[in-house]
């Protein structure tokens, strides 16, 4: 039974990386975007020293890595740009 539970609660872990939208599926991708980076009000070196991972290829913003930027932004203490 423990088994059993180990795996439903597997199911419902919440990962807190970069996603992207390709059609009507959401996915995790390699990093944030720029955009996102500069929506949220952190530089690249903020986000560098960090240790978030930084796609410099992808150019869309999705509106909820934003919102876990500007939470970031937040609890770090960085100013915003």
């Amino acid at each position: 039974m423990i088994r059993a539970l180990r795996r439903w609660f597997a199911r419902t872990d919440v990962r807190l990386e970069p996603r992207t939208i390709s059609g009507r599926e959401v996915s995790f991708t390699d990093g944030y975007s720029l955009l996102e980076l500069e929506r949220a009000g952190i530089s690249e070196a903020q986000a560098a020293a960090t240790g978030l991972r930084i796609d410099r290829e992808r150019t869309s913003a999705l509106g909820s890595n934003v919102m876990e930027l500007e939470i970031l932004r937040c609890a770090r203490g960085f100013q915003a740009r």
